[in-house]
């Protein structure tokens, strides 16, 4: 299991590991493990904070404080209270067997909805070495202690409590843009590939290659998309007092650019069709920091992962290229930008949990009228994580429980499904309804799957220019349908110059300049193409704004309307009246 290190919210680093099924030990009947990512030290607990925990940890307790890890405190013993502690006494007790203290980890703190809804989601337990500074922390090798001595990861105090989410914890996965690698401008999630799948690499390759579907600065001479709807006093209306549908494109961030308006990472300015400045109780709903440096900025310099030599960010520009497929497919949107992640293109599940909760109620209180506060229509999300456990995909965790809040909540959630070429299940988007594809579009694979309580997760798998599907784009019965992914022309920031050079440069000799090939990595030109499912995604986002703007759709509630929506925009409709929702996940 090979360690690295990934940024923390908090502005340190957390130790990443790689789990590899064939360095696992299993034990007999155990289940298969598959291969995934995780933070080395934190696991997630489904469910709220017990009251006697919380009165004993608090967000203040610094005992770990150095080097940017956060605010976390021990899990002391407690007194006086009825309420059960059996489990997180067990999972106590296991840690230190194995050297290990826990602490509650109060970086972010825990996921409660108080000001809206009653509703929880999880908090976050971290594991440091007692006493050994060298022993190295793996969460791993305590959860299958804790699976093997607890009975299982459902918490047994907790089996009558009806309609409250029961503890349950898990690893805390990293969650990895559809980004390009390091050595070649690729849009893949970078994780090993399922051994038991052959795939045509090569000609994945050639999705990275200029000219066939690669990152490659171009020159469009067309003009910016154009509104039908004027622009209003604020971003969030036209001048007719129309509410534009909001899309919420939660990634890096959206830069510098003629359609969307100058980027200035220290003092972030609204445009008529970007929203930068978003911000909940005074912070921004996006939790990854702006960096201390601009040049490492993913939508400014884009040079953080090496900042010295380069090469550019393996998804610097990333979130301004989703935003430009979005007003160019639906102009008269509004784009949120949500800042979640930074030029590496990961991000650990919690952050992702804290930054779609923050969202949650900046959208709750906008549908409330609070002053300063906007109804959020659509998300797109283009990352994604596999999962270790296969029979364990069905998992009713955080993750799964806030984007199921959001659609309750009347918003639409759009998914990118992956860039691996597989049909292995990636998540969240593998969390959708399972559907059969038809002539004229998908159709529910079974019955009652898709309630009246909110609409469906929506998954979008990439398109080539002619229409075929993408040879990378990941698939399965999860895939809503496919849109342009491949080879696709959009926006890029007007700041991002990359350290490589062009082929050739000389002066020029017959007039006033410079003569030159084309610089690969400079993006001032403001265009570029790309490829990838973390394109198909805003493209179909923007297709449900779109279908928002018709008069048919503006009235009833925030549900049947986003219903109406995803029923113009993909065919899909109601088929149950049931609570579920995402139907048999496998």
């Amino acid at each position: 299991m090979s360690e690295t290190t990934i940024a923390d919210a908090a502005g340190g680093r957390r130790p990443v590991r790689h789990l590899d099924p064939e360095r696992v030990r299993r034990s007999p009947g155990a289940s298969r493990v598959g291969e995934t990512d995780y933070v080395a030290d934190r696991l997630i607990v489904r469910g709220e904070l017990p009251d006697a925990l919380r009165r004993v940890v608090t967000p203040e307790a610094d005992a770990l404080t150095a080097g940017g890890q956060g605010a976390v405190t021990g899990l002391e013993p407690w007194a006086g209270t009825e309420e059960p502690t059996e489990w997180i006494d067990g999972v106590r007790r296991i840690a230190t067997q194995m050297g290990y203290r826990v602490v509650y980890d109060g970086t972010l703190g825990d996921l409660a909805v108080d000001d809206v809804e009653d509703e929880t989601f999880g908090y976050a337990l971290r594991l440091v070495p007692e006493r050994d500074d060298d022993l190295e922390v793996d969460v791993w090798q305590v959860l299958e202690r804790i699976t093997a001595e607890l009975g299982g990861l459902d918490s047994p105090d907790a089996e009558d409590e009806g309609d409250r989410p029961t503890p349950r914890v898990g690893l805390d996965h990293v969650l990895r843009a559809q980004r390009r690698g390091k050595s070649t401008p690729l849009p893949f999630v970078p994780v090993a590939r399922p051994r038991s799948t052959p795939l045509p690499v090569g000609a994945i390759d050639e999705y990275g290659t200029p000219g066939t579907g690669g990152l490659t600065p171009v020159r469009y001479l067309g003009g910016p998309p154009r509104r039908t709807l004027d622009d209003g006093p604020t971003p969030w209306e036209a001048a007719d007092g129309t509410r534009r549908p909001v899309v919420a494109v939660v990634d890096t961030g959206v830069g510098s650019h003629p359609w969307f308006g100058d980027y200035d990472p220290q003092d972030p300015q609204d445009s008529p069709v970007v929203v930068r400045t978003a911000a909940l109780d005074g912070r921004p709903v996006g939790t990854f920091p702006v960096p201390a440096i601009d040049s490492e900025d993913a939508e400014f310099g884009g040079l953080s992962v090496d900042p010295l030599t380069g090469p550019l960010d393996p998804v610097a520009g990333h979130g301004t290229f989703m935003a430009g497929v979005v007003h160019q497919v639906c102009p008269d949107a509004v784009i949120m930008a949500v800042r979640a992640f930074g030029g590496s293109g990961d991000i650990p599940e919690w952050e992702m949990l804290h930054t779609l909760w923050r969202l949650l109620r900046y959208h709750r209180r906008g549908v409330a009228g609070h002053a300063g506060y906007h109804q959020v229509d659509v998300v797109v999300l283009a990352m994604g994580y596999y999962h270790e456990q296969p029979e364990d995909y069905g998992y009713d965790g955080p993750l799964r429980r806030v984007l199921r809040a959001l659609r309750r909540a009347g918003v639409v959630v759009v998914l990118a499904s992956g860039n691996d070429g597989t049909t292995r299940p990636m998540f969240p988007a593998a969390w959708a309804p399972r559907v059969a594809q038809v002539d004229d579009g998908p159709r529910p694979a079974g019955a009652d799957q898709l309630t009246s309580a909110h609409p469906p997760l929506l998954v979008a798998g990439a398109a080539n220019p002619d229409g075929t599907t993408a040879i990378f784009s990941n698939d399965g019965g999860w895939v809503t349908c496919v849109r342009p992914g491949a080879a696709v022309l959009s926006t890029m920031p007007t700041t991002i110059d990359g350290p490589e050079t062009p082929e050739a440069r000389l002066p020029e000799r017959l007039r006033p300049g410079i003569r030159a090939t084309v610089d690969p990595d400079d993006f001032t030109g403001g265009y570029a193409t790309w490829s990838g499912t973390s394109f198909a995604a805003p493209y179909l986002a923007a297709e449900v704004a779109q279908a928002l703007l018709s008069a048919e759709v503006r009235a009833g509630n925030a549900v049947e309307v986003a219903w109406d929506a995803v029923t113009r925009a993909t065919s899909l409709a109601v088929t149950g009246t049931g609570d579920g929702g995402e139907g048999s996940v496998t």
